[in-house]
Formats: structure tokens, C-alpha cells, sequence
């Protein structure tokens, strides 16, 4: 059982990696900000909720996944590439030329993998979480995040070699 200092530790320790990862998941600054709100006015009207919760490092991480989830299924922000897109694309176009260029990259190579393998890269990748970590969150077994990880890997480096870009 949590009490409810804790459950303000814990937000203050993951404050920064909340905000990265929805700040990678969105690149939007003011859904991000309206996100983090959305946790923190939850947190606060609601402490008698989560005194309850086992991990709320993970329970916290999948309130904010939820929310990110929501606001992209709401807006089409962010251009979907298919694999058959890449075939017009050069190499020195996938090459970034900055921060933002990567993002889109990456992003555009996530969005081609199943959303359970997309999500369990991003929290490895963008919030350097444990595998146990990211099983909590996603509710599933640790073998199964684990393998969610190999497969995405795998098929992003399928595609790429398939285009002869890796």
C-alpha cells in the first residue's frame, strides 16, 4: 500500500522522463503540457485511488501513454510512412540533419510496427525503462515485453535491409 507522500516522491522522481516520453510520443509542447496536467490534476483530486496501486511508477506511465494515445488518435499530426514509401525515399533523405529529422525518422519507423511493439521501444528506448518495468505498465508478462522488443527490432531491421538502407 502507497501513501501519499510517496505517490508525490515518485511523480517528483519520474517528472522529467514522463515529460520525455510524452514529449517523443507527441512532439507537440502543449499536448505534452496538457497531458502532465492531466496526470497531476488526476494525482491530486484522486490520492485515495492510487494508495491502492502496487507500482506507481508504471501505473503512472500508462496514465500518460493513455492520454498520448487519446489526443493522437484525435489529430492526424504525424505522417505515416509505409514501407512502400521507402522505396522512393533516397538514402541521404533518411540521413537527419537534426534532432527534428531524427524524430520523424524514427518516429515514421515505429508507426510501421504493431502498437505493442512500437510502445515497448519507445519505453526501452525514450524512458530507459527495465523490461519488468515496461511488462507493468503494458500488463503483460515479462517475457512477452521482452519479446515485443525482439520482434519490433527485428522488423525494423528487416524493412531497412530489405530496402538496402542498413
Amino acid at each position: 500500500m502507497t501513501n501519499k507522500i510517496n505517490i508525490l516522491q515518485t511523480l517528483e522522481a519520474e517528472k522529467d522522463k514522463l515529460f520525455q516520453y510524452a514529449n517523443y510520443r507527441l512532439n507537440n509542447i502543449k499536448d505534452v503540457e496538457d497531458v502532465l496536467q492531466n496526470l497531476y490534476v488526476k494525482i491530486l483530486t484522486n490520492k485515495h485511488i492510487f494508495t491502492n496501486i502496487s507500482n506507481l511508477r508504471a501505473y503512472f506511465y500508462r496514465m500518460v501513454s493513455n492520454d498520448c494515445n487519446d489526443i493522437l488518435r484525435e489529430s492526424i499530426k504525424m505522417n505515416t510512412m509505409s514501407i512502400d514509401s521507402l522505396t522512393n525515399t533516397d538514402i541521404e533523405s533518411l540521413q537527419p540533419e537534426n534532432f527534428d529529422e531524427e524524430f520523424i525518422i524514427i518516429n515514421r519507423l515505429l508507426n510501421m510496427l504493431p502498437i505493442e511493439q512500437s510502445e515497448t521501444i519507445r519505453y526501452r528506448l525514450h524512458c530507459d525503462l527495465a523490461f519488468q518495468e515496461i511488462a507493468d505498465i503494458m500488463e503483460v508478462p515479462l517475457s512477452t515485453a521482452k519479446a515485443r522488443y525482439r520482434y519490433g527490432i527485428e522488423k525494423i531491421k528487416t524493412n531497412l535491409k530489405k530496402e538496402n538502407l542498413l
